[in-house]
């Protein structure tokens, strides 16, 4: 009998030890580094034809989860596009509200992050205008109401605690731009303090536009925001451009960024051409960058 059970605890271990190779292990991400994308998701448009929203939004949400994105700073997000990422994205929760009513109406720039790995300690968003806290506002010579929404954030692998904002400049107000990258500095510089502060955002702007030079032009030490693209310590891959308009053809617009503040630190950055046969991800394509907060 101790035979006969001495073989099979034998034999059992044998078949265990024989199918190590095959078995399938999560993989574990580096606690260190945190993925960001800056995502322009382009408006539900009925107009778009082959791009609109229901025939992307299964690529657009599936690409997030396939380069296992920490944190999304997403732009032209209407609710019924906030309700389909939250389904086919159950690992991410978000803040954020939208820019006409503050609840629900018109365009959201939402902040969607892994809810097992951050804890939202706190959010707001404000209106780039001349009264920030007032719902609905414009300034300038702004076309629509725009927003720019942050969140203080704890990674619960590291405890750091850093801050994410997310923005979306006007299309048409060259004025507002450069107001609204004054106006952000200025939230910066009042809400963040000694922390890492990392903005993502579509800024209607290339990099030799005034509003790019405002934000990145500031030395101080509560501000000094610079951009991914040139921080990166390992060479950018992917594409130079990010506003595709629909088009095959090479873009030569850079208007999407990812800025840092010098509490961290850039490791790869890549803008990634995504495509489904002729169907587009969105008109920009989205801003990859790994970023680990330094010692």
């Amino acid at each position: 009998m101790f035979k006969k059970k001495l073989l099979l605890t034998l034999l059992s271990l044998f078949l265990i030890i024989s199918l190590l190779p095959t078995i399938s292990f999560p993989k574990i991400t580096n606690p260190e580094s945190i993925k960001v994308l800056s995502f322009n998701i382009r408006y539900d448009n009925p107009n778009d034809g082959i791009n609109q929203w229901a025939n992307r939004k299964e690529l657009a949400t599936r690409t997030i989860q396939k380069f296992q994105v920490d944190i999304v700073g997403m732009q032209e997000v209407l609710k019924n596009q906030l309700d389909d990422c939250l389904k086919l994205m159950e690992e991410y929760s978000y803040c954020g509200v939208a820019r006409n009513d503050g609840k629900n109406s018109g365009e959201f720039s939402p902040i969607f992050f892994l809810k097992d790995r951050f804890e939202l300690l706190q959010d707001s968003t404000m209106w780039l205008s001349e009264t920030p806290a007032v719902i609905g506002s414009k300034s300038w010579d702004a076309a629509l109401p725009r927003i720019v929404t942050w969140a203080k954030l704890r990674d619960k692998q590291t405890q750091n605690i850093f801050y994410f904002f997310n923005t979306h400049f006007d299309h048409r107000g060259k004025t507002a731009r450069k107001e609204s990258a004054e106006l952000i500095k200025k939230i910066i510089r009042e809400v963040v303090g000694k922390y890492p502060a990392i903005l993502t955002g579509d800024f209607n702007c290339t990099e030799d536009d005034a509003p790019y030079q405002v934000l990145t032009n500031d030395e101080s030490e509560l501000i000094n925001l610079k951009d991914a693209y040139y921080l990166s310590a390992k060479n950018n891959t992917g594409i130079n451009y990010t506003f595709n308009g629909w088009a095959k053809a090479n873009g030569s617009r850079r208007i999407d960024f990812i800025f840092v503040n010098p509490k961290l630190r850039v490791q790869k950055h890549s803008i990634l051409d995504i495509r489904e046969g002729d169907v587009f991800i969105s008109d920009h394509f989205p801003v990859l960058a790994e970023i680990r907060i330094k010692d």
